[in-house]
């Protein structure tokens, strides 16, 4: 199963995350699931330097075991994060970030979409100027009962207004989610 795992930092995170100690946990736990990841990397703030949270999604045996390697995180048990959104996740790209082959310099941006309407657009139906840069895209469902529960995706884009205008267009199906949220997002992983 694959589950989407996106973590909200707590206000008071900053300090945490400069820690290099747990940074090195924090990167040594996640080798531990580097043949099961997906897609990884912060969230980030305006000025695309300080951390707003993390995604990582993931291959997991079972919903339990999700929920563990939410519980056992070492930012999560330091206090690094205030929340945590866990869906399960149907991979509409059927590949990870790292099959990715769009531009380098350009900005990243993640973006959450919930609803309870049923499934997103499929990927063979989407704009071609959005498929090509799509780094991730997949269906969100409940954790414990499957049901509909929105769309996330990853995308490249030269800037914000341009992320904006893919998701106006009518095609992308975006435009029907009762809750959108856009971060500013990168690859994550050992540097």
């Amino acid at each position: 199963m694959d589950f989407f795992v996106y973590s909200r930092d707590a206000a008071d995170a900053a300090d945490l995350r400069a820690d290099q100690e747990l940074l090195e946990e924090h990167w040594s736990y996640m080798d531990r699931f580097a043949e099961s990841m997906i897609a990884r990397g912060p969230t980030l703030d305006t000025d695309r330097e300080t951390a707003t949270g993390s995604l990582h999604v993931l291959v997991l045996p079972s919903v339990d075991a999700a929920r563990e390697f939410v519980a056992l995180e070492p930012n999560n048990r330091a206090g690094v994060y205030r929340e945590h959104l866990a869906w399960r996740f149907e991979n509409l790209l059927g590949r990870s970030m790292w099959e990715f082959s769009g531009r380098a310099a350009e900005p990243r941006f993640l973006i959450i979409g919930r609803s309870h309407l049923g499934r997103p657009v499929s990927a063979e139906t989407l704009p071609a100027e959005l498929l090509e840069r799509l780094i991730l895209y997949g269906a969100l469902s409940t954790l414990d009962g499957g049901e509909p529960a929105g769309v996330a995706l990853a995308v490249q884009a030269p800037d914000r207004q341009a992320v904006d205008a893919l998701m106006e267009d009518v095609r992308t199906g975006l435009g029907a989610l009762s809750e959108l949220e856009v971060h500013n997002w990168e690859f994550g992983g050992r540097r």
